[in-house]
Formats: C-alpha cells, structure tokens, sequence
C-alpha cells in the first residue's frame, strides 16, 4: 500500500468553524448566527457586491490575470510599498503554504507559536521540515524571547501570528525591533496580519520598514476578515522584492480567480467603509469583554476580532448548547484549549442575544 511521506504521519486534516448548513443538519435550528470563523458579519462593502456580480455577469470563459496589475497598484499605495513587493494568493493559506514549500525541506527548522493558527505546523509538515512550537506570553501574544530560544543553526522560517488567534494578543514595535536585529540574515520571518486592521494600538509593531530595508521579512494579510471576502478566497502578502520574484516562480499561476479579484479591488477602493466596520467592531469588541468581565470569565485581551473566553468547564458542551439556541461559537479542542471558547466579534443587537442565551444555559 502506498504511503504518504513520513512527515506527513501525524497530519491531521484542518479543523474549521461549523458551518451554517452542518448545524442545521444536526440540530434542526435554522436561525443560526454563526460566530465560528471570525467572518465580519457587518458583511462586504456594496461596491465589492457590485463589482464581484459584474465579474459573473461579464463571463468566466477567460482565466483570470496571473499578475493583477491593478490591485499590486492598489495594495501598493494603500500600504506604502512598491507594487513589485506584493503577491496574491488563494486565501493567506495559499501563501502561508507556499512559503514554507519555497523556502525549507528536510533537515530544517521552522518555529511557529502556539496555541495559533495550525497551516504553519501544517506547512513545516508538508515540506519535511520539524516544526518547532514556541511559547505564547501571558497576554497571549507570541514571546519572541522564547522563538530566540529556539533558534537553530537548521532554522529557516520562523511564522509569527500578530495579532495571534486564538488568543488575540500582538506584538509591539520595540519587541520586534528587538527580535529582529538578533534574528540571522538566513532565516526567513513571515508575520500572519491576517488582523491587521482591527489593531488599535498604536505600539502594534508594523513590518514595512524592516521589508523596505530588505530584511528577509514577509506579512501575510487578508481580506476574509475585515473585509468580509472569505467566500471569494483572497489573500496577499509583501515582502522585498527578490523573495516576491521567487513566490510567484513557484506560484500557481491562477490562483485567484476573476471575481476575487474584481471584488478585491472595489473593496479596497471603498475604505470609507471599511473605516466604519471597524469603528463598530471596536465597540461591539469592547461591549463583550465588558460582558464576559461582567461574569466573572477569564479572556484574553483581544486586538482582533474575537474574544477567547474560559468558561472553566469543557467548551464542546457549551458550543452544543449554543448551537441549540441559534448561535455557533468555535471549541478550542483544535488549539489544546479545550476549556476555551473563541467568540467572533458581531453587532451589538446580535451579542446582546447572544449572551442573553448563554445566560438562559448558565442558569439552567
């Protein structure tokens, strides 16, 4: 019988947030809210609606630009880059991926944190590589003195997730200054922003300067979250421009298709919008911590757009509680937190339900 490559044994296929339609299969409940997955129910800018229906309306008979001029040139000035330093991918996951089969194999090293986000074991496991967790701070962000610890002569990439989920904290601009100038020229650094725009504070570390001064540094973002295209699957991230050359070698070549991109770059261009999602996500954030505080719950401080709350009691049971009541949260069984429930950032109309509902469990 044939056999997958060894690194491979103990892949475990990726655990995502319930769905709409599983739910209803199995608990018959149809007026679900799904705070699962960390989708931005304030939903997509109108003008991405519009554009993404033109693109079907227009036809798919063509395959979609390899190399989206337009939205690099948009990417480019909304985020001070150079066009030739930024890729797009199918979801962030894409490149995260494809980051880890570029640049390590067997016989290296890759540090990722956890608990976090899982496509970076996954990564190191898909390239033979060993993956090598490194520990989160109190705050729940990723300790960069514990990733310098780790550090091997083998070590290649190090993936960093900031703010980090499931557990929302992020890194600061003097840890990072710090980290970085004692991090090897031949180590590739690639921080996961997939986040980036519901980070307020003003010492969230940002990497632009270290990409401009050509540090072997790439960010990951994404417009599933804030902008609420995770249906459409597109990703981008920047790095200096050699290391970008060489991702799009290895690069699918059509990865994104023609109406994430279409919708891309409508959504982009209506930031007006997306000022207002966040500005609403920032007080829907700050009611439920309030909320779960009120409580008496232990969380996370979150700089994203969940919170990740212990309910000191297996989540699992809670989650298929919730579930029965309309609303479908995520588990952290699939972090090592199997207490913990993560909570996606909704409206406040809908939170106030919400915990009206886990309130109605908490008493009965």
């Amino acid at each position: 019988m044939i056999s997958p490559k060894p690194s491979l044994k103990t892949l475990t296929p990726y655990v995502p947030g319930r769905s709409l339609e599983s739910v209803l299969k199995d608990t018959g409940v149809s007026a679900l809210v799904k705070l699962a997955s960390n989708e931005s129910l304030w939903g997509p800018s109108p003008l991405a609606v519009d554009a993404a229906q033109h693109a079907v309306a227009s036809g798919l008979t063509f395959y979609p630009q390899s190399d989206p001029e337009s939205l690099y040139n948009t990417l480019a000035r909304i985020h001070h880059l150079h066009p030739d330093q930024v890729i797009a991918g199918n979801g962030a996951d894409e490149l995260l991926e494809l980051i880890a089969l570029t640049y390590a194999g067997e016989g290296d090293d890759i540090i990722y944190p956890a608990p976090s986000f899982s496509a970076y074991r996954h990564g190191a496991l898909m390239t033979g590589a060993r993956g090598i967790a490194a520990e989160l701070t109190p705050e729940g962000a990723v300790d960069l003195q514990d990733v310098l610890r780790r550090l091997t002569p083998e070590t290649r990439i190090i993936f960093l997730c900031s703010p980090n989920n499931p557990t929302g904290g992020i890194i600061r601009q003097d840890e990072w200054d710090q980290f970085l100038a004692r991090v090897p020229d031949s180590v590739l650094v690639a921080v996961d922003q997939a986040y980036f725009e519901f980070a307020t504070d003003p010492l969230y570390a940002h990497t632009d300067q270290a990409i401009a001064s050509g540090k072997p540094v790439i960010m990951l973002r994404t417009l599933s979250k804030i902008y609420a295209l995770a249906g459409l699957r597109i990703g981008w991230a920047a790095a200096p421009s050699g290391i970008i050359r060489t991702l799009k070698t290895a690069r699918q070549p059509f990865s994104v298709n023609s109406v994430a991109l279409a919708a891309a770059q409508a959504a982009l261009d209506d930031q007006h919008y997306i000022r207002q999602v966040l500005t609403e996500t920032a007080a829907a954030r700050d009611y439920m911590a309030a909320q779960w505080q009120a409580r008496g719950y232990q969380f996370w401080t979150s700089h994203a757009n969940f919170i990740t709350v212990d309910l000191r009691s297996p989540a699992r049971n809670w989650a298929g509680q919730l579930e029965r009541a309309g609303f479908i949260t995520r588990p952290g069984d699939s972090f090592g937190l199997p207490r913990h429930l993560r909570i996606t950032v909704a409206p406040i109309p809908i939170l106030e339900k919400f915990f009206a509902a886990f309130d109605s469990l908490s008493s009965g």
